[in-house]
């Protein structure tokens, strides 16, 4: 049944990427397949290609020094993390506008530290936290206009955010999560053999599986899905 009702969104919204499920788990599955990846670089395999990538500090070392620090992967303190981002990346021009952006991020769930993180399409089979998908802006104004159908609620945009949040930080907030993807990951770790694996028009959009049941319930009841609107369009000039 949900699979169906995803197949529908999918094709409402014009989603031409797998829709992914985020899991936290405390043991991997018997049939894991290891792969050399980075948190961003495993949320693209899962949505730009279906596979399943299964990762943890346990299983196979985090290649990303951001990622062990945002998804508590490794031990790296709050001045290892400044030091990239003013040092190394110049994001950010000293550490008061830095220690401002890492006060502002949501934080891993405790509980969940040292579980293995599963990210793999959406199957309709067994439990996950968090979904997540590949959007062109059109696409997500939608998915956030879903939402609001029946309880609307402001969603706040962070400047700067790693794409890595988007695996956890709706558990935090309890809001949505709009993600530009970080122009790190975007441009150099996103990069093999040369070429961006990171369509440049695309942002992730990450949410509870409840608010994703939300959107899917809305699909047919909101002119963000399919309902038409009883109004005409005004009639322009030619542009």
């Amino acid at each position: 049944m949900l699979i169906q009702k995803v197949k529908e969104f999918k094709k409402v919204l014009g989603i031409n990427e797998e829709i992914i499920g985020i899991s936290f788990v405390k043991r991997p599955p018997s049939d894991t397949r290891q792969c050399r990846d980075t948190a961003c670089t495993a949320l693209a395999r899962a949505l730009l290609k279906g596979e399943r990538v299964v990762f943890g500090s346990q299983l196979f070392p985090q290649l990303c020094s951001g990622a062990n620090y945002f998804l508590r992967l490794a031990d790296v303190s709050d001045k290892e993390a400044r030091d990239v981002y003013i040092k190394d990346e110049h994001v950010f021009a000293n550490s008061q506008s830095c220690d401002s952006f890492l006060r502002s991020l949501p934080k891993f769930p405790k509980n969940l530290i040292n579980r293995f993180i599963i990210i793999k399409p959406l199957t309709g089979e067994g439990s996950v936290d968090i979904v997540i998908m590949l959007l062109n802006p059109a696409q997500g104004g939608r998915v956030l206009g879903l939402l609001n159908h029946r309880h609307y609620q402001p969603v706040v945009i962070l400047p700067n955010q790693p794409s890595c949040l988007a695996i956890f930080a709706p558990l935090t907030t309890g809001q949505p999560h709009c993600n530009f993807i970080d122009y790190y990951d975007r441009y150099y770790q996103g990069t093999v053999k040369r070429q961006k694996i990171w369509p440049e028009d695309k942002m992730l959009i990450s949410l509870t599986t409840k608010d994703f049941q939300e959107a899917l319930k809305n699909l047919e009841k909101s002119p963000h899905g399919s309902f038409r609107p009883k109004l005409k369009p005004q009639k322009v000039d030619p542009i």
